[in-house]
């Protein structure tokens, strides 16, 4: 691999987190860049975060997010946002030379937005205030981390879905048949896949990811399956990924925390290759519809 492969992690993570998860982002990459001068601030206690999603130490910067689900609510309520920091962050950092706006709204500030920041560039003339999106993420953080650091950051980039082979799924399937613990429904083919089921079943934005990585690789069970000299064992393993998804549900496990589990009762987490495998069995019985559930259809009118 090389950095500009994480490219495409760092566009989906951009596009696709909000909220508290853009703010674990923006952290990850931050306390890797400025290490021990990075402190990062979470909400507890009265004062809650004290304004701040993580400061620079030696040059009093804070930072604070604002990530929100749709540019709708970016443009309604970013001035909102602006002017709740203002004046009690001067009263915890009495030392601030710069106050940073981190957001995920590609298409700039809102008006309103704008004219806050000049009001309080003229209420406060010897702080520095300024705003970063995407280039100031890509070019003085992203872009800034090493190899092994960016593989801390996005984790999931070790999977290389492309090195997964017929000998890698094999062993994975065929411990799933020899430790069956139900009988297999023969009547129970599934139903057709459908692409919002990912979004119906509440995964994360990297859960979604990570699957969509694997959807294009899962002809090599299919093969596998078809192969089989025991035609059996493909509704053996049918029945034991819908036995686990239930049994996981019923436990109360959420939806990323049940993908997770069945990776591991697929055999992942040996190696990054074996990982990705196991990741290419749970989208292959996703779309059969053997586990999640299924969007429910609406009755033509």
């Amino acid at each position: 691999m090389k950095k500009s492969d994480f490219d495409i992690h760092f566009d989906n993570a951009f596009a696709t987190l909000n909220q508290t998860r853009f703010q674990d982002w923006f952290a990850r990459m931050a306390s890797r860049v400025y290490g021990t001068d990075f402190e990062l601030i979470k909400a507890g206690g009265r004062s809650g975060d004290k304004k701040s999603d993580g400061r620079i130490i030696s040059t009093q910067t804070v930072f604070q997010c604002y990530a929100p689900e749709s540019p709708k609510t970016f443009a309604e309520q970013a001035k909102a946002k602006i002017a709740d920091s203002f004046p009690e962050v001067l009263s915890y950092w009495p030392k601030l030379s710069e106050w940073v706006l981190v957001h995920n709204n590609v298409e700039g500030l809102p008006t309103s937005a704008s004219d806050k920041l000049e009001e309080l560039r003229k209420e406060y003339p010897a702080l520095k205030i300024s705003t970063a999106c995407r280039s100031f993420l890509k070019d003085e953080l992203h872009d800034k981390l090493s190899m092994q650091k960016m593989i801390d950051v996005y984790p999931s980039a070790s999977l290389n879905f492309n090195e997964v082979q017929m000998a890698h799924i094999r062993p994975l399937l065929k411990k799933i048949v020899e430790a069956r613990s139900v009988e297999p429904d023969p009547t129970n083919f599934g139903d057709i896949p459908d692409e919002s089921k990912l979004d119906f079943n509440r995964l994360s934005p990297d859960s979604k990811y990570d699957i969509r990585r694997a959807r294009p690789h899962i002809d090599v069970v299919d093969r596998y399956i078809a192969g089989m000299p025991n035609p059996q064992n493909a509704s053996i393993i049918q029945a034991e990924m819908r036995a686990k998804y239930i049994e996981l549900k019923e436990f109360g496990y959420d939806p990323d925390e049940i993908l997770g589990k069945l990776l591991f009762f697929c055999g992942g987490g040996e190696t990054a290759t074996v990982s990705a495998a196991a990741y290419v069995i749970v989208a292959y019985y996703l779309d059969a519809c053997d586990i999640f559930e299924n969007v429910p259809q609406v009755a033509p009118c």
